[in-house]
């Protein structure tokens, strides 16, 4: 802690090793006078704090700015690319499905005709070998001593609803989304026993502490 300089270094150092026994009116006033000391201390290393930290926060701002647009930059481009590449995957991935059910319904149809010709003849129904399928790209791939993965993952949205995490039970009044989905509406809830009033089911706390101010 020495390596940094602190105004108050030497009345910190003295708190660090305070010690308090609070057993008669005396003692409560003394480790009272203590606690706005320890407050005003509190505020003033928190002074110190951002006017050494000041100069190098302007630098820093400065490289965040320059630096931002860049950033900005690739992450446009990644996603661009990303999302182009995904695009082929899926054509590529479709065409083989409707590929493979294409031979497949042929497949049928053949296996059908010979078994149908077969019973007409009276003779044992042959064995039709299917169809070779075509196979789906990978979903990892590697490229440039780097690798891609196609990640699927299941989500979840409401259809005209930007940010459906911060509706309440009223705004789905009219949707069938059940009532267990929804959470407490705390803000509420807090000003209701602010005011006096209470809650079915909510328990009203009081709470202490001290309010210290140097």
């Amino acid at each position: 802690m020495n390596d940094i300089t602190i105004s108050n270094l030497k009345e910190l150092e003295q708190l660090k090793t305070l010690q308090i026994s609070i057993v008669s009116p005396e003692s409560k006033e003394e480790a009272a006078g203590y606690l706005v000391k320890i407050d005003r201390a509190s505020k003033q290393l928190t002074l110190d704090i951002k006017s050494m930290k000041q100069p190098h926060k302007a630098e820093i701002d400065r490289i965040d700015a320059a630096a931002k647009p860049w950033q900005q930059l690739l992450v446009e481009r990644k996603d661009a690319i990303g999302r182009a590449i995904l695009q082929y995957n899926n054509k590529v991935n479709e065409a083989i499905r409707l590929a493979n059910q294409k031979a497949m319904e042929k497949y049928e149809v053949k296996v059908e005709k010979q078994e149908n010709k077969a019973i007409a003849a009276g003779k044992p129904i042959p064995v039709v070998l299917p169809p070779v399928l075509a196979s789906a790209p990978l979903k990892t791939e590697a490229v440039e001593g780097g690798r891609l993965t196609t990640v699927t993952r299941k989500t979840w949205k409401i259809v005209g609803t930007m940010e459906p995490e911060k509706l309440t039970r009223a705004d789905f009044a009219s949707k069938e989304v059940p009532d267990e989905f929804f959470i407490l509406d705390t803000s509420r809830i807090g000003k209701i026993v602010r005011a006096g009033g209470t809650v079915p089911g909510v328990e009203v706390v009081i709470e202490e502490s001290l309010s210290v101010r140097a």
